[in-house]
């Protein structure tokens, strides 16, 4: 399977030359990065640690920003407060220089993947991880799962972090990691996912725990300054997932976003845009996700799609869950997968004095997060698929 592997690899390099989708002799030689030059860049997301030949010819080929997938989150990037962890992140940096891609920042703030010792008061070195589930007072793995903020309240051994000192924290962290990259790194997610599922649109609906509850909401603000104190010319972005839902009728989360939104420009917050991650379905709602493009340029915001996967099968959860095994996909599934992926596009494409970038997550439907569910243009041997076909075209919409 291996030499297959390679072998495919080494054929699909020197076919990007002469044609980028050989199951369709009629398809235009374009790239995806040449067919959207001069509208918006095209990125896809990845740390680069594992990438044999095959995939440098695509990404090469393909686009023109990459945004880390794991390597930048506070977790790896600042696992203890004395160290920091750049190994990765600085090879990811010079691959992409040497190679002529920018690379765009994922992500300086987070409720997840952040280390429980920038909100505990303790010595970080003395803290021992709690089990995420307990019951009666050991480990008990058929107990429920506990709810993110419990899991949260779970990691913090001992008592919080005060306010002044968790904040402190968090601008060491943004100041350093950003000042390190100042100038090679385009611009930042500075803080990720910050609304909660299912408000009512009436407030900001702000998670409760996490930076919001050990330094409140003016954590965001704050965080946006010191982003651009390390980096004046870097563009810094808020970025969450469905907050395009409930556009339309401007309800949901797509309301309390743009409640947040107006809060972070008020109070002088240097934000530069917004980003719409993009973890989308065959029945996604594609006229919240225009309105949604319309009300933050209304802000005064640029957009990114930064996360961009439309599943083939299942709903918008996730990899998480999905079948791996024998599992088939009708054909007719890819089919309407490269409708919805056309009519995004589309989209995009009309607004692209808004839209930025639009960012794959994942390489191939095998280097996804998504795995199981077959939601990027490329399969795991990273043949084009008919939606490859679809945005190419969409590039010729006006």
């Amino acid at each position: 399977m291996m030499k297959k592997f390679i072998i495919a690899g080494f054929i699909l390099m020197e076919i990007l030359g002469v044609s980028i989708y050989s199951q369709d002799k009629t398809l235009s030689q374009k790239s995806l990065k040449e067919a959207f030059a001069g509208k918006f860049l095209i990125g896809c997301a990845d740390d680069l640690t594992s990438n044999n030949d095959a995939y440098q010819a695509n990404i090469k080929a393909q686009y023109d920003i990459v945004t880390p997938e794991n390597c930048m989150k506070p977790q790896p990037i600042h696992p203890s407060e004395d160290i920091y962890n750049f190994k990765t992140t600085d090879a990811m940096v010079d691959w992409c220089e040497k190679n002529g891609l920018k690379v765009w920042g994922h992500t300086l703030a987070w409720h997840a993947q952040t280390p429980a010792w920038f909100f505990q008061a303790v010595n970080p070195k003395t803290v021992e991880a709690q089990p995420a589930r307990r019951q009666g007072g050991s480990f008990d793995p058929n107990a429920p799962r506990l709810s993110m903020d419990k899991m949260w309240e779970n990691s913090i051994k001992g008592d919080q972090a005060s306010k002044k000192v968790a904040l402190e924290r968090l601008e060491k962290h943004i100041k350093t990691v950003v000042g390190r990259y100042k100038g090679r790194i385009i611009g930042w997610d500075v803080f990720n996912e910050s609304i909660i599922d299912g408000g009512d649109g009436l407030t900001e609906g702000l998670r409760n725990f996490s930076w919001y509850k050990v330094a409140g909401p003016e954590v965001l603000t704050k965080a946006f300054k010191w982003a651009h104190q390390a980096d004046p010319k870097a563009k810094l972005y808020y970025n969450d997932y469905n907050i395009e839902q409930g556009a339309v009728q401007n309800k949901g989360k797509h309301a309390s976003s743009m409640l947040l939104l107006k809060r972070l420009i008020k109070e002088g917050a240097p934000i530069t845009g917004v980003g719409i991650q993009g973890h989308w379905h065959l029945d996604t709602n594609l006229a919240d996700v225009e309105k949604a493009i319309e009300n933050y340029a209304s802000l005064g915001l640029k957009v990114s799609i930064t996360e961009l996967d439309v599943t083939a099968t299942g709903d918008n959860s996730g990899a998480f869950g999905v079948n791996q095994g024998d599992r088939k996909i009708p054909a007719e599934n890819y089919q309407k997968q490269a409708e919805v992926y056309k009519k995004l596009f589309e989209i995009f494409m009309r607004h692209s004095n808004v839209v930025e970038r639009v960012t794959f997550w994942g390489l191939s439907d095998t280097r996804s997060w998504r795995r199981g569910q077959d939601a990027l243009l490329f399969d795991g041997q990273l043949n084009p698929k008919p939606a490859f076909k679809a945005v190419i075209e969409a590039s010729k919409s006006k």
